[in-house]
């Protein structure tokens, strides 16, 4: 069936159909670049921005890896070194570990990352084991200054070197994600500008294309069909009707038109062929033009009715179309709001965080400055440690020495006795000897108590020898447990200060996709209150279509007062 037999509704119903098409058109286009510019943010998450978070982690670990060294070589004890090694393996599994994440993230920079993976191990495997072995084998000062020189001179700066080189990698790739979150924005952009004006070119051929139909198809056709009215009116019965070959509402209005024209022209004729019996004639011509006029109102009436009921139809989908535009505006201009307001806490979030990260990295230093006074403090105690226990060592051998003089006080007592019994024995030749002897009993006697006072003192020596060296120990050992904390403390702040960096970065992008958003939300809304537009046309075309209506039911009612009037 062509489209001049579709009957009015059907018109009318392209006419909505088309801005329909025009709105799903926008809906479609704009959600499918919406998905674009979602996947493209994806793979910046999963690949690049990922890569930052394992190489950052690397770069932690390499000096979690030093730093276990360090303990090593300030550890005192077997179970410390057995700490310090388990530390330094786990450690360096973990590095590993780091290096894997980087290139599972990006597999086109795995030779990069291998390179870099590489050198780790060449300097973890070199000096910095050497030393760490060093601190294992012994911990005399020797080794332990010989593990310091090693650390300070090859181990330390080897290691300072790949973390710079990890730095200069995550800047890079850093870069290269602010580019592409730019591109994205323009690409954005573009997408928005080009979405408003395919709308506003398929609205515009919409509307020429309603229009069109409205002309050619309804209003045209009726024009035709009311100038015949009109012919006929002034009495030109001969006059062709158009329109009696279409299928639509305009063809049977045609069509009865046709009927009436011909009933006209027989009439006439009839009249001059009776124009013997004219009473007759002309009353039964009256009651012909009655019927007629009957027919022609009631054909008429129903088609102008449904004439009117299709232009209110119409006028009703169009204040829906443009209240759902309305709504649609105004749920994008609330969208937008809410994005611009997401925006401003998420960038108050990230400055928040940047000012975090400054703090935490100020007390790491602390921290590590603390470690560094505690190690300090240990090897002092270590050394006062070591002078009081060769100080309890010589107290010792001074006992020793008065325990020999004590010995050698009990036996010239006892000569001196067997002098005095020898002496009695002598008789008066033995007198002087005695007086000697019993000199020299008194004075061992001097030496006995001397000495007894001696090992006294010496004793009370040796217990508070004894008691600093203890006190001494429990010194080194809250020094070590300090050193212990710190250095745990020191890893944790690290580990803190990745994470807020982390957090910070990915507060910025999340800013800059809800200014993106809000970007595509201002697009939707400018598309929508085009739609609402293109309504308020329709509604305008739809009261010019109730007006002809209106006019053609007038015409018709003046013909048929006409007819019945004689």
């Amino acid at each position: 069936m062509s489209f001049g037999n579709w009957p009015i509704i059907g018109k009318i119903a392209l006419i909505i159909v088309l801005l329909g098409a025009c709105a799903g058109f926008g809906t479609v286009i704009a959600g499918i670049k919406l998905r674009e510019q979602a996947a493209s943010y994806e793979g910046l998450l999963t690949g690049e921005t990922r890569v930052n978070l394992a190489l950052a982690r690397v770069g932690r670990q390499i000096v979690a890896v030093e730093r276990s060294i360090f303990q090593a070589i300030t550890a005192r004890s077997d179970a410390g070194n057995r700490a310090a090694q388990a530390n330094y393996q786990q450690n360096l599994d973990i590095l590993g570990r780091r290096f894997d994440m980087a290139k599972a993230a990006v597999p086109a920079r795995a030779a990069e990352f291998d390179s870099l993976q590489a050198r780790a191990r060449e300097v973890f495997a070199g000096q910095c084991f050497r030393a760490l072995q060093l601190a294992l084998e012994d911990t005399v000062a020797t080794n332990v200054e010989m593990a310091n020189e090693i650390m300070n001179e090859t181990c330390t700066p080897a290691a300072e070197k790949l973390a710079s080189d990890v730095t200069r990698i995550i800047d890079e790739t850093t870069t290269t994600v602010d580019q592409k979150i730019s591109d994205l924005k323009a690409a954005s952009e573009r997408t928005a500008w080009g979405l408003v004006e395919a709308m506003a070119a398929a609205i515009v051929i919409a509307l020429a294309l309603a229009f069109l139909i409205s002309r050619y198809g309804i209003t045209r056709p009726l024009g035709r069909v009311v100038g015949v009215m009109e012919e006929l009116e002034k009495g030109n019965l001969h006059t062709d009707v158009p329109g009696t070959d279409r299928r639509d509402e305009v063809g049977r209005l045609a069509q009865g038109l046709e009927v009436f024209r011909l009933g006209l022209v027989e009439t006439e004729r009839l009249r001059e062929q009776a124009a013997l019996d004219e009473q007759r004639a002309a009353q039964r011509l009256k009651q012909e033009r009655l019927a007629i006029a009957d027919t022609f109102e009631a054909s008429m009436g129903a088609l102008t009715a449904a004439f009117t009921q299709s232009s209110g139809e119409v006028s009703e989908a169009a204040r829906n179309l443009s209240s759902t535009a309305e709504e649609t505006s105004r749920q994008a201009q609330a969208v937008g709001h809410a994005a611009e307001e997401a925006t401003t806490n998420v960038e108050t979030v990230a400055a928040a965080t940047e000012e975090m990260s400054a703090s935490i990295r100020e007390i790491g230093s602390q921290v590590a400055n603390a470690a560094r006074i505690a190690s300090a403090a240990a090897e002092e105690s270590a050394r006062t440690q070591s002078e009081i226990i060769e100080l309890s060592d010589s107290a010792a051998k001074i006992g020793e020495v008065v325990d020999l003089i004590t010995n050698i006080a009990g036996q010239t007592n006892l000569l001196a006795l067997n002098a005095t019994i020898e002496a009695a024995r002598a008789g008066e030749m033995g007198k002087g000897f005695a007086v000697v002897a019993q000199e020299v009993k008194a004075l061992a006697a001097q030496t006995a108590r001397a000495t007894e006072e001696i090992a006294g003192k010496v004793g009370e020596i040796q217990k508070a020898t004894n008691r600093s060296v203890e006190s001494i120990d429990r010194i080194v050992s809250t020094i070590t447990e300090i050193r212990t904390s710190s250095s745990a403390i020191a890893a944790a702040i690290e580990e803190q200060g990745a994470a807020t960096q982390e957090i910070a970065s990915n507060t910025q992008n999340a800013a800059r996709g809800t200014g993106t958003v809000n970007d595509n939300i201002s697009g939707v809304g400018r598309a929508a209150e085009m739609t609402g537009a293109a309504s308020t046309q329709l509604m305008t075309l739809s009261s010019a279509l109730a007006g002809q209506a209106s006019q053609l039911q007038v015409e018709v009612d003046r013909v048929i007062n006409n007819l019945r009037a004689g």
